[in-house]
Order: C-alpha cells, then sequence, then structure tokens
C-alpha cells in the first residue's frame, strides 16, 4: 500500500487522494446526491441541501467528475424552492460554466438549466434587496 505524503503541497496532496480513494469519493458522492434526491422529496429540504452540499465537497475527491453539474443544478433549484434565490444564481451559474459542449447531452443540460433560469427569475421578486440583471 502506498503512503500519501502528508507534508506536500495541498494540490499534490489532493491528486494523491483522488489517485487512491477517488472511486470510493465517487460513490459516497452517488450515495449522498441520492439521499438528497429522497430528502428533498419528502419536503425535508433544509436536509436536503445539507446532503447535496456534503455530496458537493466531497466530489472534489472524486476521480469521477461527469454529471456534476446535475448535483450543481439540483443545489441550485433546492435553494430556489426554499427561497435563498442569490444561492440559487449562484449555483446555476456555476453549473452552467461546467456544461461541456463536447458532451453528446449538452444540448439537453443546457435546456434543464435554461428551465432552471427560469424558475429563478420568477422567484426572484421574493427575495428583498435582489436585483436580478441578467
Amino acid at each position: 500500500m502506498s503512503k500519501i505524503n502528508i507534508s506536500s503541497d495541498f494540490l499534490t496532496f489532493k491528486k494523491e487522494i483522488v489517485d487512491k480513494f477517488g472511486v470510493q469519493y465517487f460513490e459516497q458522492t452517488e450515495l449522498f446526491f441520492s439521499r438528497s434526491v429522497e430528502l428533498a422529496s419528502q419536503g425535508l429540504i433544509k436536509s436536503a441541501i445539507a446532503d447535496a452540499n456534503f455530496a458537493l465537497n466531497l466530489s472534489e475527491y472524486s476521480n469521477d467528475k461527469l454529471g456534476i453539474h446535475y448535483l450543481i443544478g439540483f443545489l441550485s433549484q433546492l435553494h430556489c424552492d426554499f427561497g435563498e434565490i442569490s444561492k440559487a444564481k449562484s449555483y446555476y451559474k456555476l453549473g452552467l460554466k461546467l456544461l461541456d459542449k463536447e458532451d453528446e447531452n449538452y444540448h439537453s443540460d443546457l435546456d434543464l438549466y435554461r428551465r432552471l433560469k427560469v424558475d429563478i427569475d420568477s422567484e426572484s421578486w421574493k427575495e428583498p434587496g435582489e436585483s436580478d440583471e441578467e
């Protein structure tokens, strides 16, 4: 078993973690994402947000980043549903940046984000002091 150099710089250390444990972090990310979806379906939005955020943090160490924009889009929708429009917009923008134009699902994923933007915009008026300049 190869050891991980805990005294290395952060980026090297993180790469070693991903190389050694990336599959496990991917599996855990998927589990917490699934749990978040289940909690949201039960109406437990705050708990769903907590689990989705944890899944996003775990994904930092995953060896597979494909589909992360679905988790981020889900987080955006959850924050929109919870009335946290500025957070919903932030996740929306991040997820949009992560869409891969070369992916075969790009256009359908872009459509999902467009519908998400409509939801965010329709809720924006509820957040005091929020101006929608986009």
